[in-house]
């Protein structure tokens, strides 16, 4: 008896590309656009290629690594096989990964695209929500290769360089270019696999089991958290079958409770990648039986095409309400009256028609 078990490296597709922490939190609450140098604003875009021996780097392999820091302007790798590429707008996050192959020093390549920007509410007094309305829209096709995507828009008290990932894996693959949005407070998040198997729990099932006797050749990670080494399997969204041209046009909303007056940062990262053979699921087996292979269903490459996405459409604050940005850039901030404010105008309203027909 056979029966699939996913892989150690198969928690990495939730790393779907460099997401990477920096030093511990520092709390600077209130003061943050004044701390040294921080800015109060920024985009970055990455691409680059991940080594297999990312626990262990083997000193003769050179990932390829592109990153940019001005928005509007694109990173981009080009591998044997295999591309990647992101750019970054305030409000606006792009990413792509394609790949037909990935080399055997490869574990995977993927593109990243956040920004951040302080901002203060103003306009009132205790505290108020605000809504948040995100489109997400790409194209995948999903061949012989597994993938994902990661999307999250969330707040941070603190400088986002100062952010830490729980998540041991982001600390290990990283160097300090940019902050891991798990560490955020989320408004709103997307999680997508790409799996070449037409049964998904080859790859994204939470709980696979071992038949009585079976020896797993490396064993589950069912924490959705992290796992034992910090490694885990989160709960997705949507996970996409082999099949090309698979569209993806998601509206995200979500709200925050805010304090008046109090600032805070709104940060946005997308993040897409396409992960090699390296992490071919691996089979349970009966002793004496001989090692088990799983056929893919998808052939061809593997894509996520989310150049134009996503993009934050809308903020909704409530009436008389005010969103400063660090940047300047409104994020088409609108304001509506409380659900109070707004009963006293329909009566109003009600008022007024009942006049103009006693009058006539």
């Amino acid at each position: 008896m056979r029966t699939p078990s996913i892989t150690l490296a198969v928690s990495l597709i939730i790393c779907t590309s460099p997401v990477l922490a920096a030093t511990g939190n520092v709390n600077f609450y209130g003061i943050m656009s004044m701390e040294a140098g921080l800015p109060s604003y920024a985009t970055v875009s990455i691409a680059a290629d991940i080594g297999t021996n990312f626990f262990n780097p083997d000193p003769s392999y050179i990932p390829l690594l592109d990153v940019s820091s001005i928005s509007g302007v694109a990173a981009q790798i080009a591998g044997t096989g295999y591309t990647a590429s992101a750019s970054t707008s305030l409000g606006g996050n792009h990413a792509y990964a394609s790949a037909s192959a990935i080399p055997s020093t490869v574990l995977g390549a993927g593109g990243f695209s956040g920004w951040y920007d302080q901002v203060t509410i103003n306009g009132g007094v205790g505290t108020g929500t605000a809504q948040f309305t995100v489109q997400l829209n790409g194209t995948v096709d999903v061949g012989a290769l597994a993938g994902g995507l990661a999307y999250t828009l969330g707040t941070s008290s603190v400088h986002p360089s100062e952010l830490t990932s729980s998540l041991y894996t982001f600390n290990t693959l990283a160097a300090p270019l940019s902050w891991p949005m798990d560490a955020t407070n989320p408004i709103a998040t997307y999680l997508l696999g790409a799996s070449p198997y037409n049964d998904t729990s080859v790859l994204f099932g939470s709980t696979p089991t071992s038949p009585t006797g079976g020896i797993p050749s490396i064993p589950a990670l069912s924490d959705p958290l992290g796992g034992d080494l910090g490694m885990g399997f989160p709960t997705y969204d949507l996970v996409l079958t082999p099949g090309a041209g698979q569209l993806v046009n998601i509206t995200l909303q979500g709200s925050l409770n805010f304090t008046y007056g109090e600032s805070f940062y709104l940060l946005s990262g997308l993040g897409v990648s396409v992960v090699g053979d390296g992490l071919e699921p691996s089979c349970t087996f009966d002793i004496g039986d001989t090692p088990c292979t799983i056929s893919k269903d998808g052939t061809g490459a593997t894509t996520f095409d989310f150049s134009n996405s996503a993009n934050l459409v809308g903020i909704v604050l409530p009436e008389g309400a005010a969103a400063s940005f660090a940047s300047g850039n409104d994020y088409n901030v609108t304001a509506v009256p409380e659900p109070s404010e707004w009963l006293m105008m329909l009566a109003g309203l009600g008022l007024v028609g009942w006049r103009a027909r006693h009058r006539s």
